[in-house]
């Protein structure tokens, strides 16, 4: 295809100077004549220049990085038509660039920096570039306050850096589509360059901005500055253990431009809006959903702050937040975290009464890429003394954050990551030249010096198999026929899929070690029914991330709840199996106006009668051995995994096909997936079902496998029908995963409870009592109880019985 008299074909941008790779980039015109693809459209296609290049094409190794650089010979004639295109327009290990680069807009999202940014090194070919970045209220519909500070922080940042280049930032505030069009028609812009999206909302965006500019004869540039050289992602495996064998070449960040090309003429710059004015107009947008007071009111409730807590003394915390280790921890915050001159007093002041969740809470830091490099260097170079008064700040209380072993990193640099203000190219670069400064030059095969530097290296090399595992599921999902979607949860990347467009909202849950594929033919069944189905994967589980936090009952719970706001955006039927069911009685119990229905399959959770003075304890801190025992039971469950799902279906054993058992045992290799584990052992008792169920006063149904090994004659679902109002059950022939083993009867009974004011309950006539409700309740019982099975199944082998 041609744009300005030029064909156009995939390309990568080369940085001459610095002689490394810059990216990978597509650029693919848009025409009114060609029909527009989907989110996930043609036009990302985001390949490593082929090795084999053929004629006219150098290529060189960086000796650091061990990255390849392909520099294509092309020459342009008078004319200014490219003279050397002969066979390139058929062949994908061609590159051809265009000859006429006259205006590019380089669209900012979340790529807040001037380093390591192949958008900006590719720009460096136009004669004039328009940094723009969009002030959008829909964009930053559901964002926190202190998120649309560091917004704010890091684009006064990024405006400043372009200046000192011979550049500006171009800052508009209102509808990206509307605004884009505009501006690519009054500046005559040839192409736009941006970085590619995983992310569903974003996707969507750029769908639609395509759409609107479809009319324009323009091309489309997107990059993404990858970790490691890799070929076609398809090619990649699904298992981390078999792409840590493949040892790719790492991948080295681009140096910062030292000048851009010019501004367009007549353009003006324009300054940051207001804070307080934009921050009303995002809160606005979501005034048009007439559920937006009820899902707001819940998302501003924290599961534990609505949990019965031991009496403390007020007077006692209040007092020592004003004089002890904690006030001179929000000292060192005001100074060098982000609580920017956009914050409002009232955080700060309150009598001085600050809560620890605050204290505990991701930190944003100040100053945008300027301030998050500062603090990275501070942050590597934890074990040295320093004279610098911000880096000490940081020393001090960066044992605050490692409560959790290696976990403060994301919890300093959480939100540098999601706003781009650090790309984790240059994270992993520092990260290991520091390494090689500390060991004479090398890196130490018995693992890092520092455990900043083997925390730092760790996530964001997690975070990069997970964006590649995203890429992959996309092509795996729409072979199953399911649409994979990701969507970031504090940071965190996870996934889900939806199915249906009309009728009542129904999300579900997958229980222990599961993931949202488990629902395979529950979505499908129950959309065909007239039902908008959700299913997601909570974070630790499936190809969701497996970060490097604490994980309880209630961080799943508050997941649940967010996905519900901001992803559903009204009130739904809850279904989950398991511990996923003790999750979604927990919604329902604390947050009552997201559920209109529960709906319990073979759920998780003790019932006590009669309960009193219950308190919710929190988990233990740490534990010498919850480590090397999760590591050693990690490593017993992937050798037996097999046994113990077999057991799970008794009488439909033919469900545990080899697609399930190897998906099970693919996420167990993932980067992380033993910290769940470890998370489980130091979970203490968790409150009762019936705690939380007599806060809802709506229905529920209980389904029962009757056959489930982990709950042999459960009579849980009498104890909760016993002791709860509104509570239906209905047991199955089925074992612990009744949905997935015969999906159909489940659709059956999910359907005629959504639609029915009643469900009679089962014929199984089960004695119930006031004693406590001994049998497995949560991850670590669930976890005991199928050891069990395994050992039990090992020992009634035949192989056993001869020895």
């Amino acid at each position: 295809m041609e744009v300005g008299g030029c064909l156009l074909h995939p390309v990568i941008g080369v940085q001459k100077l610095d002689k490394r790779i810059l990216g990978f980039f597509s650029l693919t015109p848009i025409s009114s004549k060609q029909q527009l693809p989907s989110a996930r459209s043609s036009f990302l296609h985001f390949q490593r220049v082929p090795s084999v290049y053929g004629t006219g094409v150098s290529q060189k190794r960086d000796r650091l990085g061990g990255a390849r650089l392909f520099i294509p010979a092309i020459r342009c004639d008078a004319t200014g038509k490219n003279s050397s295109t002969h066979g390139l327009a058929s062949s994908s290990s061609s590159a051809v660039v265009s000859c006429r680069k006259t205006v590019a807009i380089v669209w900012f999202k979340h790529d807040l920096r001037v380093d390591d940014h192949p958008g900006l090194a590719a720009a460096a070919e136009y004669e004039q570039v328009l940094p723009l970045f969009i002030f959008d209220p829909q964009v930053c519909t559901g964002w926190s306050k202190e998120q649309l500070e560091g917004l704010f922080d890091a684009v006064a940042d990024l405006k400043l850096s372009l200046q000192t280049r011979g550049s500006d930032l171009v800052i508009l505030t209102g509808s990206t589509k509307d605004i884009l069009f505009t501006l690519a028609q009054k500046v005559g812009a040839t192409s736009i360059i941006m970085e590619e999206e995983e992310e569903s909302k974003w996707q969507k965006l750029v769908a639609s901005v395509m759409a609107s500019l479809s009319a324009l004869d323009l091309g489309l540039q997107q990059w993404r500055a990858s970790l490691y050289d890799t070929e076609k992602v398809e090619e990649i495996p699904d298992s981390y253990k078999e792409f840590q064998r493949l040892r790719l070449p790492i991948l080295h960040p681009l140096d910062p431009p030292i000048s851009l090309p010019v501004l367009p003429k007549d353009i003006d710059p324009g300054v940051l809006p207001d804070y307080s004015e934009f921050s009303d107009s995002v809160h606005g947008v979501w005034g048009g959903n007439p559920q937006w007071e009820i899902l707001q009111v819940a998302q501003e409730q924290s599961a534990e702050s609505l949990l019965p807590q031991k009496k403390t003394s007020q007077t006692n915390k209040v007092e020592s937040t004003r004089n002890g280790p904690l006030k001179e921890l929000m000292d060192w915050r005001e100074k060098y975290i982000l609580e920017s001159h956009y914050a409002s007093s009232d955080k700060r002041t309150q009598g001085g009464e600050f809560m620890e969740e605050e204290i505990n809470a991701k930190y944003v830091i100040r100053g945008g890429a300027t301030g998050a490099s500062n603090i990275l260097n501070g942050y590597l170079r934890f074990l040295e003394p320093t004279g610098r008064d911000d880096w000490k700040a940081v020393y001090e209380h960066i044992w605050n954050m490692e409560k959790k072993p290696g976990a403060s990193f994301r919890a300093l640099f959480g939100s540098t990551l999601a706003l781009g203000t650090l790309s984790r190219r240059r994270v992993l670069y520092e990260a290991l030249k520091y390494e090689k400064e500390r060991n004479g030059g090398r890196l130490s095969p018995f693992g890092f010096s520092t455990f900043t530097v083997a925390a730092a290296v760790g996530d964001v090399k997690s975070i990069e198999w997970s964006e590649t595992l995203h890429r992959k599921s996309l092509a795996q999902g729409s072979v199953r026929g399911f649409k994979v979607t990701a969507w970031q949860w504090r940071g965190y990347h996870t996934q889900y899929t939806m199915m249906g467009d009309k009728g009542p909202a129904v999300v579900l849950v997958h229980g222990f070690g599961a993931f949202w594929e488990h629902y395979r033919d529950n979505i499908r069944g129950l959309a065909e029914k007239g039902y908008r189905v959700w299913a997601l994967t909570m974070v630790g589980f499936g190809r969701s991330e497996k970060p490097n936090i604490t994980y309880t009952e209630l961080l799943w719970a508050e997941q649940l709840r967010d996905f519900i706001v901001e992803v559903v955006g009204e009130p739904v039927i809850l279904a989950g199996n398991s511990i996923g069911g003790y999750m979604t009685t927990i919604v329902a119990g604390l947050w009552p106006s997201l559920v209109t229905g529960l709906v319990l399959l073979n759920t998780a959770g003790r019932v006590i009668p009669d309960y009193k003075a219950l308190t919710y304890n929190k988990p233990k801190e740490k534990s010498v051995i919850a480590k090397p025992f999760s590591q050693l039971l990690m490593l017993y469950l992937q050798t037996f995994s097999d046994r113990l799902l077999t057991r799970c279906y008794p009488n439909n054993a033919s469900r545990v096909d080899d697609w399930l058992l190897n998906e099970v045992k693919r996420a167990s290799y993932d980067p992380g997936s033993t910290r769940v584990l470890e998370s489980c052992l130091l979970l203490r008792p968790p409150l009762p079902l019936n705690y939380f169920l007599d806060r809802f006063a709506g229905r529920v149904l209980v389904i029962q496998g009757k056959h489930d090994p982990l709950q042999k004659n459960s009579n849980r679902a009498h104890m909760l029908q016993a002791n709860c109002a509104n509570v239906s059950i209905a047991y199955l022939d089925a074992g612990h995963c009744p949905h997935d083993e015969i999906p159909d009867e489940v659709n059956k009974l999910i359907h005629d409870f959504a639609w029915s004011s009643e469900i009679a309950s089962s014929d199984d006539s089960v004695v119930v009592t006031n004693r406590e409700d001994t049998l497995p309740a949560d991850a670590v019982d669930i976890i005991k109880e199928g050891v069990r099975l395994i050992n039990e199944d090992i020992l009634s082998s035949p192989l056993s019985k001869k020895k």
